[in-house]
């Protein structure tokens, strides 16, 4: 979610950059359907995004804009996309068929005769045995190696110096055309993450070094389209890959993606003809777009990713449980939800939404108590303010919180960014007596003061990568999480048993004993208020008429190959 691929700068925005809007939708038209322009429409997709990616090198660029662009670019061994009936399901990407040992712990991947890179040269497993072994390489700086840690035998010794070098890992090459993987112990969700692991190309990633994906001239790929132009902070634009395996399904010749940060900015794309797709929160252009008659189709989506708060917890203040969690409990979610989202998000109480699963049930629903943990540590703690002054005591700070210096930093410069910070600023004014500063920064130098530890309270959030709670909650172990204790400055006993927890439910293949497990980790991170989670997104989606086979899926992207403009 990483700096990855999960992380979101407008929740329902940066789903748009990525072809991917998780959650369940109900669709309606707006007067009826629309040819829009008949056979002579080009098939050329357009639509706008808010946040520029950080690079497309798919192994240290994987925030969610760069890998809503990278999955249209590169073509990992399976596709985890929606069906045409909404419904999320692993399709079958540069490997043509996959099976799996008795035990669950060997998976073999056979890969097309037909799959080559843009340049002509064929996708081989070795190209997939050098991506897995540059991720688990400590010294490359992979984002989204953590995804492996524990699944691929060695790659947690081999990432984190324990022994192992990158050599060792669970991935070989049987042939040119077979790679296997070994397990450490069966994952019922193993070949959905495969679709987070795009391919490199060893030669190409040798000669180009630290600029590879830096530029349209420094990558090879392997996917549905190539990169034509891209225009920092503007615009890129793909065209379709002819050398691409199934081509020939691909009705797209061309995508168009724009950088719009306004809100307003983008509806009026929609409205004058310049974008195909947009959405928005705000009641009256949603009431504009309706006007319109038979020209677009609304969908409502509720969202998975949870979007939240950390706490640098190293600093001087936040290292004290209590101070973290009176700032997150002066934080009224429904004030919030109804002041800054118009109502289109949903409060969170809790890190794991409602919608996610553990098994083949909802996560709340094998969960004995209330998973909503601050709600109840309202009721316990009535007054924040109470509870921040009896933690400065603690740490031996003035008790006065007007004397407190707290940094807050941004995800981004845009109008949403700005009236959030100044939301919060007016909220913990009012409910602790502090006055933060805010630093308006754009999401990639967030993130990296956030990889440096270099930070107080910052704005992050989280896509899940498959439909589990460890995809949530593992982000957070101080040992292997992508907000491990040097990012997140959380250490000591509470971190630890954090850790074992998390561990632990690795380690079971009961679903019942893993809610358990992960709820006691839950009501640790949001209990002793290491992050505050605040809500997750109900998104108003609308696509013109002419725009077809975009169908959305909980957890899953749009399939690529099945959108054309009639």
């Amino acid at each position: 979610m990483g700096k990855t691929k999960k992380i979101i700068s407008l929740v329902m925005s940066v789903l748009l950059c990525m072809g991917l809007l998780a959650g369940c939708g109900k669709e309606s038209t707006t007067g009826g359907e629309n040819t829009g322009g008949g056979e002579g429409r080009e098939q050329i997709y357009r639509f706008s995004t808010l946040d520029e990616p950080t690079g497309l090198n798919p192994i240290t660029n994987t925030t969610e804009p760069d890998y809503g662009v990278q999955r249209m670019i590169l073509e990992s061994l399976v596709y985890y996309v929606s069906d045409e009936n909404g419904v999320a399901t692993i399709k079958p990407g540069v490997a043509e068929d996959w099976s799996m040992n008795d035990d669950g712990t060997v998976y073999t991947f056979k890969i097309r005769d037909n799959a080559v890179w843009n340049d002509g040269e064929a996708v081989k497993a070795d190209d997939f045995v050098y991506t897995f072994r540059q991720m688990a390489t400590p010294a490359v700086g992979s984002t989204n190696a953590w995804l492996f840690d524990g699944i691929i035998l060695n790659f947690t010794e081999a990432h984190y110096e324990e022994g192992k070098n990158p050599e060792d890992i669970g991935v070989k090459a049987v042939d040119e055309k077979t790679v296997e993987f070994t397990l450490t112990k069966p994952c019922s969700y193993f070949v959905q993450l495969l679709d987070r692991a795009k391919p490199i190309r060893q030669d190409k990633y040798e000669e180009w070094g630290e600029e590879y994906g830096s530029s349209v001239d420094k990558m090879v790929t392997n996917g549905i389209f190539n990169v034509e132009t891209w225009e920092p902070n503007v615009k890129m634009v793909f065209v379709k890959n002819d050398k691409y395996w199934d081509a020939e399904s691909v009705k797209l010749e061309k995508i168009n993606r724009y950088i719009v940060e306004e809100p307003s900015a983008a509806v009026q794309a929609l409205l004058s003809g310049d974008t195909d797709f947009v959405g928005t929160t705000d009641p009256d252009w949603q009431g504009k777009i309706e006007t319109e008659g038979d020209k677009y189709t609304k969908f409502e989506l509720v969202d998975n990713a949870p979007e939240f708060y950390g706490f640098n917890c190293s600093n001087k203040y936040f290292k004290n449980p209590k101070i973290r969690l009176a700032f997150s409990l002066a934080i009224d979610r429904d004030k919030y939800n109804e002041d800054l989202n118009h109502g289109a998000s949903s409060p969170l109480y809790s890190l794991v939404p409602e919608v996610i699963n553990c098994g083949e049930n909802l996560y709340k629903d094998m969960i004995d108590e209330d998973i909503n943990i601050l709600k109840d540590l309202e009721k316990e703690y009535p007054d924040p303010k109470e509870l921040l002054i009896e933690g400065l005591k603690e740490e031996g700070l003035d008790p006065d919180p007007s004397k407190m210096e707290v940094r807050y930093a941004t995800r981004g410069t845009s109008e949403y960014s700005k009236k959030s910070a100044e939301w919060l600023l007016q909220e913990w004014q009012e409910k602790l007596g502090v006055t933060i500063t805010i630093d308006m920064m754009e999401w990639n130098i967030m993130w990296d003061k956030v990889d440096e530890g270099d930070y107080d309270i910052c704005t992050a959030g989280w896509s899940p990568d498959y439909n589990d709670p460890s995809t949530l909650l593992s982000i957070y172990d101080p040992v292997n999480g992508y907000f491990n204790s040097k990012k997140s400055g959380w250490t000591g006993p509470d971190a630890d048993k954090y850790h074992e927890l998390i561990e632990k439910a690795s380690l079971s293949t009961d679903d019942k004993e893993r809610a358990e497990l992960f709820y006691e980790a839950e009501k640790i991170l949001v209990g002793t208020g290491v992050i505050s989670p605040v809500y997750c997104a109900v998104g108003t989606y609308y696509k013109a008429n002419y725009l077809k086979g975009y169908v959305l899926s909980p957890n899953a992207g749009v399939d690529y190959t099945k959108i054309f403009m009639e």
